[in-house]
């Protein structure tokens, strides 16, 4: 028996199937390019927290204060950032650790600039007097797709603020989440 007898032919011709081919293909390829994006956007905040913890330990290795290992091996908190237009759309991770006084703060965060220049930062210095807390000096730097340091000595001790770069993702996945700015208020008030 010929072939066209075992299997007759559908009655439909093949410009009706055509459309329901292109359907299901373009449904097949949004539900893949979902879930991609969702494996990049987890791969990106990863990225992001190690892009972080690397500018960490580049001012760490600065010359002139000494970090406590508890300090060194502090777990950043995850924040809200805005992502594209959206308030809440992106993720952040944000570091806050103190350090010893250095002999010279000055010459510590000119260090500390110059060490973040050669990692390809743009960097600003700043200096605050706080009267009788003494000057507060200040080396803040900031890079395209670069995490944001700001790194501050004086007389009493240093300190580094680290905001790694905002990507898109949902904070409270990550883990708890604070008013970030509220406890940062409350840190600088017990530093002076």
């Amino acid at each position: 028996m010929p072939s066209s007898e075992r299997f007759p032919r559908s009655r439909v011709p093949r410009r009706r199937l055509l459309p329901w081919r292109i359907a299901v293909l373009l449904i097949v390829t949004t539900v893949l390019t979902s879930c991609a994006s969702t494996g990049s956007s987890d791969k990106d905040i990863q990225k992001s927290k190690q892009d972080g913890e690397a500018a960490l330990l580049h001012v760490f290795d600065v010359p002139g204060s000494d970090w406590t290992t508890e300090q060194r091996e502090a777990r950043p908190a995850p924040t809200v950032c805005p992502f594209n237009g959206d308030a809440h759309a992106g993720v952040q991770y944000h570091w806050f650790v103190n350090g010893s006084a250095p002999t010279d703060p000055e010459a510590y965060i000119a260090a500390v600039g110059k060490a973040l220049r050669e990692g390809s930062f743009t960097v600003e210095f700043r200096e605050t007097d706080y009267g009788k807390y003494g000057t507060l000096h200040e080396a803040v730097a900031r890079g395209e797709r670069l995490p944001t340091v700001a790194a501050s000595a004086n007389a009493k001790g240093s300190s580094i603020m680290l905001d790694s770069i905002c990507v898109a993702g949902d904070a409270e996945k990550l883990g708890p989440t604070g008013d970030r700015n509220g406890a940062l208020e409350i840190e600088s008030e017990g530093r002076r």
